[in-house]
């Protein structure tokens, strides 16, 4: 018998009692455990010996992985003993690839601590109803039957007193758990509720992708890291954000490869640079076109990419800064064919590809994520062949009305903006000198093959779409894309490879087209009421919005003036992940007269629910797990029956669509007829229709309908997995899929020449529309910082090493290796200058709210910017719990990604919209003076008599 009993009942017997001592103490403090007898005296340890032995024994051995949006996706294996999880521990079986150092083992201290959350204090046990104040933390425990029904009266009096776009599902991204992820979007599609977008309000959509190259986001996996001979970290500190991947770095700069690493802070992956570029926070975009300057001067660039790949030699008019477009040329000529200045001829030429173009062969199915399926285009349709582009000149050309008008190249028309970024203006803006800045220069264009690797520290700005955009100028003018060890490779918010089309069919069966799909950003900042003080950079964000929705551009539910009245929330801690969090909780958190919340563990989104429902842990249901860091995919499954009473998404949302329908019959309200999607909603169906008369009962059988349904995948089975390992995906997207070659995109437009799924059918570096002309961000340009928050601190919020997002935030394994709580990290002289101390409490703080947590004095912090790792729960707050890294961060919405009339600038989910960006947020900071109190907020903790409930 070990220390705990030998079976799974006196083992959760025990840690119930562990979880009620912490609960009502806070932690186990460590004098419980001090030496009472005397130190001399030899102790029998016998019993805890055993206990650590039998942890090497186990009954069963499953697949298991963790199911949160690190985009790690590392496979794991499980290890039970008398039902209970006792370890896990790296899988190690994801196939190699060739000369590429492996991906085994593959995972992090954060990841081994996913069974701490089977067993831990925080998680649900029950259903439960607030009977308090939303926040306050009272329970009623409640049977699953009266929990299901009282959402569902909730979801049938809104269907019939306001409208079903008064209905919100949210869940984030779909290769963390597809099946999980279909669950909701099913249910909602099946009702005529509506969904979230989620990838841009957490800001981590690379906008500045989709304006230039019509994409959603691609980018090579991590592997290909190893290919890069001068490597680029830029914004990204894979050494705390990739642990799993980080090895790949400093692999590479051990094979020779130079790596800079360019920050405001010294971080941990500066600790394995080559060269350290301390950079000013937000002006990355004016040091990579200082870059392409010296590139471009000394005539470093790649001529023929920038002819053929690029819209650099498509000729624009002078008069109407428009591009020359064949409808201008032509009679009845398109106004989506683009033309060139041919140096043989001597006349303009129409570039071939454009999007006024279709293939012969169309694609049977529109991406979802990409402008426009060009894959079916023959392969060398946008080969030169004989034509000459020219890229600088200015040219005289007729028009169809008899007019004379200049006409010049992109490439010329952007040289005087170009030619402002030399070195010297550079320097002084960024703060690096130019002599770093030149050598940089050179190394990416002659050290080949070249790459930038990026994160949340260039991608969550309010300009971050010029940010990216000069990025990948860098990479074009240098022709370090297409190729293994070269692009612009962002991996914040990546997903790809991913059996899209198997994921289509089971989370919107009416098709996508039928489905209402919100843009979360603006569906927050409009109903939430947010002040964002862009007026102080004569910025009216609300003109461009009002344009935007009254054209239809982008979506906003609910129509019709009507304010959202049920938010079900799963699989995501949303609100925790709030910008603008004082304004949603006083103004949007109201309108709500139902909030749902499924959920492993009291957080904070569930702690302002009003109903709570106990969902199936990671290693306690089937689910499939996948993202863009490597090519494979591979699954969870249950290690254990689902503990107390919780139940898997799956089989959640089959049971309150039952209920759904229980409770129409006895409202008499069974039926409505959809008009949008002209569709006759029948809710006494429902089940039915979520379960397809049982052939999608299970949680088994939907990931299996994904694996059949995709080309990506089809032919993988779930016990293929399960006896074989992670298997690699058959195609992926922009590029194909070579056996032993890690991915790495735009290989289809790059090496076998298909247009670009763009306007233009190129990589688009000019957008002539008029908001970007507003902005003046029509070429690649640095902006500075938004400075509309008049304080004198930058305020940074990066990712944490000890959690993902606020997962871990609150495990004392975690916070025993860092200080215990939040922080907020300083420079020496900030601090000097303020009377801080290290240690000391300190409130920060602008006119949307305040933060107040113990200070960290940092001598890597740049003198001049605060940095908090964001999202601690707000429960975790001593000072009345709603003050966490988001209270001062505002939602900030930039017009050009209000854009939706543009070709390629469309609205699509996930695609092209406006993201929560963060980090122009300023601040002030000092020294807090008020009294401390013990423990947690009283708004926030549980009450005694509810402890056993939670």
């Amino acid at each position: 018998m070990n220390k705990f009993g030998s079976t799974r009942r006196d083992f959760l017997k025990t840690m119930g009692q562990v979880s009620l001592v912490m609960l009502a103490n806070g932690s186990i403090v460590t004098s419980t455990l001090a030496q009472t007898e005397d130190p001399m005296i030899q102790h029998n340890y016998t019993g805890w010996e055993n206990f650590h032995r039998e942890q090497w024994t186990w009954d069963k051995k499953t697949r298991g992985t963790h199911l949160v949006n690190c985009t790690g996706s590392c496979p794991h294996f499980v290890y039970t003993k008398n039902g209970v999880v006792m370890r896990e521990e790296q899988s190690k079986d994801t196939p190699k690839l060739n000369g590429i150092p492996e991906y085994n083992p593959r995972g992090c201290n954060k990841g081994e601590c996913a069974s701490d959350y089977i067993y831990s204090p925080h998680r649900i046990k029950y259903p439960l109803i607030r009977v308090g104040e939303r926040g306050e933390g009272k329970w009623r425990r409640v049977s699953w039957d009266e929990a299901l029904e009282y959402a569902a009266n909730g979801i049938v009096d809104t269907l019939k007193n306001d409208a079903s776009d008064c209905i919100s599902v949210y869940t984030p991204v779909p290769a963390v758990a597809p099946a999980s992820f279909s669950a909701g979007h099913r249910f909602a599609s099946f009702i005529g509720g509506h969904t979230h977008t989620f990838f841009d309000w957490y800001a981590d959509h690379p906008t500045g992708q989709t304006q230039t190259q019509g994409l959603q986001g691609d980018t090579c996996e991590t592997a290909d890291w190893y290919n890069g001979r001068t490597i680029l970290m830029w914004g990204a500190n894979a050494a705390q954000t990739r642990i799993p991947d980080a090895h790949f770095l400093q692999e590479a700069v051990l094979n020779g490869s130079k790596m800079y690493v360019i920050s405001p802070d010294f971080n941990a992956t500066a600790t394995k640079a080559d060269v350290f570029v301390p950079i000013n926070p937000g002006t990355d975009a004016a040091l990579a076109l200082g870059m392409v300057n010296v590139i471009v001067k000394e005539k470093l660039y790649d001529e023929h990419n920038l002819k053929e790949q690029t819209d650099l030699p498509f000729l624009i008019r002078t008069d109407t800064k428009m591009y020359l477009r064949e409808a201008d040329m032509v009679k009845g000529g398109s106004k989506q064919k683009f033309y060139t200045w041919d140096t043989k001829t001597k006349k303009p030429v129409l570039m071939k590809g454009s999007w006024g173009e279709e293939p012969e062969t169309k694609a049977n199915i529109q991406p979802g994520f990409m402008g426009r399926n060009t894959l079916t285009f023959p392969d060398g349709y946008i080969d030169l062949g004989d034509l000459d582009p020219a890229l600088e000149g200015t040219f005289n050309v007729k028009l169809v009305n008899g007019g004379m008008v200049k006409v010049q190249p992109v490439f010329e028309a952007y040289k005087p903006k170009l030619n402002e970024y030399t070195p010297e203006k550079v320097s002084k803006i960024t703060g690096v000198a130019p002599s770093v800045i030149i050598q940089m220069a050179r190394d990416f264009a002659m050290n080949k093959p070249s790459m930038i690797i990026m994160g949340a520290g260039t991608n969550h700005w309010y300009w971050s779409d010029t940010v990216m955009r000069s990025f990948l100028l860098l990479c074009a003018v240098t022709g370090n894309e297409g190729h293994n060890g070269t692009g612009v490779n962002h991996y914040v918010g990546q997903w790809k490879p991913v059996p899209l089309i198997g994921i289509v069919k089971l989370a919107f069966p009416y098709s996508p087209a039928k489905h209402r799909f919100c843009q979360t950003t603006i569906w927050t900042y409009y109903h939430g009421n947010v002040y964002d003080a862009m007026e102080n950079e004569n910025i009216d964000t609300a003109k461009y919005l009002r344009e935007s929705l009254k054209s239809g551009q982008m979506p906003l539910y609910p129509q019709n003036g009507r304010d959202p009245k049920v938010f079900i929330c799963y699989r995501s801690n949303w609100l925790n992940n709030a910008k603008g969090l004082n304004y949603v909780l006083k103004n949007l958190w109201p309108k709500l007269n139902l909030t749902v919340n499924m959920n492993i563990r009291m957080d904070t989104t569930a702690l302002y629910s009003d109903v709570v429902l106990p969902s199936a842990h990671w290693y306690e249901k089937t689910d499939l797990s996948m993202n863009e860091e490597h090519s494979f995919i591979h699954m969870t499954e249950p290690a254990i029956a689902p503990m107390w009473e919780s139940k898997t998404d799956w089989e959640i949302f089959a049971l309150l669509s039952k209920k759904v329908g229980e409770v129409a019959e006895k409202k008499g309200f069974t039926k409505y007829f959809d008009e949008k999607f002209n569709i006759a909603r029948d809710l006494t169906k429902l089940y039915d229709l979520q379960i397809d008369g049982g052939k999608l009962a299970t949680d088994e059988q939907a990931c299996q309908f994904i694996l059949d349904n995709a080309p990506q995948t089809q032919g993988i089975t779930l016990e293929m997995i399960r006896k074989e390992g992670p298997q690699r995906f058959k195609s992926n997207w922009t590029s194909p899929m070579k056996e032993g070659v890690p991915y790495t995109p735009l290989q289809h437009f790059i090496l076998k020449k298909k247009p670009w799924p763009t306007l233009t059918g190129r990589e688009q570096f000019y957008i002539d529309h008029p908001t970007f002309f507003d902005l003046g961000v029509e070429f690649p340009v640095y902006k500075a910082p938004v400075d509309a928050d008049k304080y004198p601190l930058r305020f940074s919020t990066p990712h944490n090493r000890y959690s993902v997002q606020s997962n871990w935030k609150d495990n004392v394994l975690m916070l025993r290796l860092q200080r215990g709580g939040p922080m907020v990290e300083i420079s020496p002289a900030d601090a000097k200058a303020r009377g801080i101390k290290d240690n000391d409490w300190v409130e920060f703080f602008n006119d949307h709210g305040k933060t107040i947590v113990r200070c960290k004095i940092r001598n890597g912090m740049k003198a001049g910017m605060v940095s908090m790792h964001h999202e601690p729960e707000l429960y975790m707050s001593r000072f009345g719990g709603e003050e966490n890294s988001q209270t001062p961060t505002p939602i900030r919405i930039n017009p050009t990604s209000l854009v939706g009339n543009y070709a390629h600038l469309t609205f699509k989910a996930n695609y092209y919209g406006p993201g929560g960006v963060q980090r122009d947020t300023r601040v002030e900071m000092r020294r807090y003076k008020g009294s401390v109190t013990a423990g947690l907020s009283a708004a926030a903790t549980p009450h005694e008599e509810d402890i056993s409930h939670v």
